[in-house]
């Protein structure tokens, strides 16, 4: 298999919503469409007082090898910076992935994340490479100008128009790598990639107190990934367009927003080109609620009950 998945979590999520609770929909709908035959394994990457409870939860799922790690087992780092968000925690374990896991691909999924239809690795890595889904950059233009700063290189560099878009994804490990040590040039030393970016967002620091660090605090994994690839060349060597007339499927559609408006047979229609949406927990909708809209398009999901 050329493809593992890893999923940041912690149990209760940044916006207090159950996220934990939330994967009973994620693995529930990778299990109905086969995505146990496509994974090596899924990483689960949790704050270490977690670990013990969410190996607990996922030994009802005995389709799938899951793991799971505590986030400062996997990047020690982060022991030395406390004072980081959660959402920036899981952008660098995202980053990091490759130092637990042993596939050339990952597929990155969060708690919110649903699955529609049946996948297979000719769908997510046609002919060896990955697909990889664009959205504009000028709808989050901060993440491109602070990634380009931190990477030292143009934001104008590639098509100025287009970005990678968000999670689920698929990244390449030796992109991720790149980006790393991308990240680390000039540090002389002074820690890794990861204290690099713990820096920008450490409020103590009078170095954070200047409108530099303000220019180049608003960096996400994916765009650091994007560009460090552009940078290196090495975009066309591992990835595909999602998309287009050779390769029409897509890696996230959108659907699912405004959810009262949502039609979930649309989204899960079998001549769709989504493979995965989105019910994102900052809009703290009941996991009972997403459940019921979505359960008669889940082959299976007669015989389950969501908690």
């Amino acid at each position: 298999m050329l493809l593992s998945a890893i999923l940041p979590l912690s149990i209760r999520g940044s916006y207090d919503v159950d996220d934990l609770g939330r994967t009973n929909i994620l693995f529930t709908t990778l299990r109905a469409f086969g995505a146990d035959q496509v994974l090596k394994e899924i990483l689960i990457v949790c704050p270490p007082d977690e670990v013990s409870v969410i190996r607990e939860q996922v030994k009802k799922w005995p389709e799938f090898i899951i793991r799971v790690v505590s986030e400062e087992d996997m990047v020690p780092e982060l022991a030395n910076h406390r004072q980081v968000r959660g959402w920036r925690k899981q952008q660098m374990i995202k980053l990091a992935a490759p130092r637990e896991l042993s596939t050339p691909y990952y597929l990155t999924l969060d708690a919110d994340a649903i699955c529609l239809r049946p996948l297979t690795e000719s769908l997510l890595i046609p002919d060896g490479k990955a697909l990889l889904q664009y959205e504009k950059r000028a709808l989050h233009p901060r993440w491109w100008k602070s990634s380009s700063r931190i990477l030292k290189m143009s934001d104008h560099v590639g098509d100025p128009e287009v970005g990678m878009t968000v999670t689920p994804a698929i990244m390449a490990s030796d992109i991720s790598e790149a980006t790393g040590e991308e990240i680390a040039a000039n540090l002389r030393g002074k820690g890794s990639w990861v204290d690099k970016l713990c820096r920008l967002h450490n409020p103590r620091s009078p170095s954070n107190w200047t409108f530099y660090r303000h220019l180049r605090g608003r960096w996400t994994e994916y765009s650091l990934y994007y560009f460090c690839a552009l940078k290196r060349n090495m975009l066309d060597k591992y990835h595909v367009t999602a998309g287009t007339e050779t390769h029409p499927q897509l890696l996230l559609i959108h659907d699912s927003h405004p959810f009262e408006q949502w039609v979930p047979e649309q989204s899960f229609a079998p001549n769709g080109q989504g493979l995965f949406c989105v019910v994102n927990s900052s809009m703290r909708f009941d996991i009972e609620n997403t459940w019921q809209k979505i359960a008669p398009f889940v082959p299976g999901a007669s015989d389950l009950k969501m908690p």
